[in-house]
């Protein structure tokens, strides 16, 4: 299954954005100054943007207000944030609630999890955005039992 399939089957009727174009990912890295990551570029082929629970921003649309181009541009521009930390990143989602999700360059094949008020520290949430999704939705499925 392709991400879009394995987001329909595991969140139903999830608000997917169509998929995005090899020209629309390259304008992104145009923008960008940088290559989208392999597991990012793989999942903007096939949709281009995500909502999960609570309509969190799973992924964020490329071009969208707030989107990954424009939410990664806002990071790097600001003073406030760790410059050469940002810009070893490619912010790509969060499930609202502060954190937001990333790849940085240098660990290949890692998701991170990352608030600005945390500096230059991050945690490993997982391999793929994939695996992060789902292991967000298990925290969901468990709150909803409890509920």
């Amino acid at each position: 299954m392709n991400p879009r399939e394995t987001i329909h089957a595991q969140f139903g009727r999830a608000a997917c954005g169509a998929p995005c174009s090899e020209a629309d990912v390259s304008r992104a890295e145009l923008f960008l100054g940088a290559p989208l990551p392999s597991e990012l570029r793989s999942v903007y082929l096939v949709l281009d943007g995500f909502r999960g629970f609570a309509e969190a921003r799973f992924l964020w649309p490329l071009f969208a207000k707030d989107g990954l181009v424009d939410f990664n541009r806002f990071l790097r521009e600001g003073a406030e944030f760790p410059r050469a930390f940002v810009t070893s990143c490619i912010f790509f989602g969060d499930a609202g609630v502060g954190d937001m999700w990333g790849v940085k360059y240098d660990l290949p094949g890692r998701v991170i999890r990352w608030s600005a008020s945390w500096g230059e520290d991050f945690d490993i949430a997982g391999s793929s955005p994939l695996e992060v999704w789902l292991s967000q939705k298990k925290i969901y499925d468990e709150i909803e039992k409890r509920g």
